[in-house]
């Protein structure tokens, strides 16, 4: 239980230095790009339509994200990195982080972001960085919390790609929007399983159990963060940078920035 503290501790100072819940709204405007003609006989102005979208709060994100999820139905999105490309497949069966994870890729708020934690044998962490530009980004989508989407049929197996949360005031174990982690672990036996359903209530179909036995991960977070989606490719790029050196808060020594786009 030790690693779990240590997680959501980490993450509890990353978002409450990161600030774009209680500072006022930092807006930016685009505008728009005209190329130059040689000599143009007429003026000729051409206005560039950008979509833009409400800002985000508690109150308006599960409409909003319903909406865009049935007109955005992509479920791979590719996490490149200097160690390597990650890819991740999302789940259906968590409609809203779902769209979540497609909506802030294609508004290209995941490459202001980087891996800000790195523990090993335990978890990748990324999503958020400290950098001014990062902290704008956050303020100009909105300060909100997803409701969670606990399925059983998704579980933190060795791969699992699931949502950061707070612990504190948080009874409805809400997901942070941003902050997501890739899960290692270790294998469990039959036994092991066992003595974990009766102390944590958590039932397991025998093909579940298999899983941890076969390929490990991270069982006690089940039914505690909302498991999201797999890496479907990339896993040798997840033990390299788990494999990074750290500060004694498990912050990497040297940044690591991620990109990420839609796949299909």
């Amino acid at each position: 239980m030790k690693a779990i503290s240590i997680l959501f501790c980490l993450f509890i100072v990353v978002t409450s230095c990161s600030g774009p819940q209680t500072g006022s709204p930092i807006e930016k405007k685009i505008a728009p790009v005209n190329t130059p003609k040689k000599e143009p006989t007429k003026s000729v102005k051409k206005t560039i339509q950008k979509k833009t979208y409400p800002k985000l709060t508690n109150q308006n994100v599960v409409s909003f994200l319903t909406k865009y999820g049935k007109e955005n139905k992509e479920t791979v999105i590719r996490l490149s990195s200097k160690f390597g490309d990650i890819d991740i497949r999302l789940y259906t069966n968590t409609p809203l982080h779902r769209a979540d994870m497609i909506y802030l890729t294609k508004q290209g708020y995941f490459d202001l972001t980087s891996f800000y934690r790195v523990s090993p044998n335990f978890v990748d962490q990324a999503g958020n960085s400290d950098e001014w530009d990062c902290q704008v980004k956050r303020a100009e989508i909105g300060g909100y919390t997803l409701p969670s989407e606990f399925k059983s049929a998704n579980i933190h197996k060795y791969g699992a790609v699931a949502m950061a949360r707070r612990y504190d005031k948080n009874p409805k174990k809400r997901s942070s929007p941003f902050e997501f982690y890739i899960a290692l672990g270790h294998t469990y036996n039959g036994k092991e399983m066992r003595s974990h359903e009766r102390e944590f209530g958590t039932k397991y179909t025998d093909a579940q159990k298999g899983v941890y036995a076969k390929i490990g991960g991270l069982p006690y977070l089940d039914a505690q963060h909302t498991v999201i989606g797999e890496v479907i490719k990339g896993m040798d790029v997840v033990l390299e940078i788990n494999k990074v050196k750290v500060d004694k808060s498990e912050w990497p020594l040297t940044d690591i920035p991620i990109t990420m786009k839609v796949l299909r």
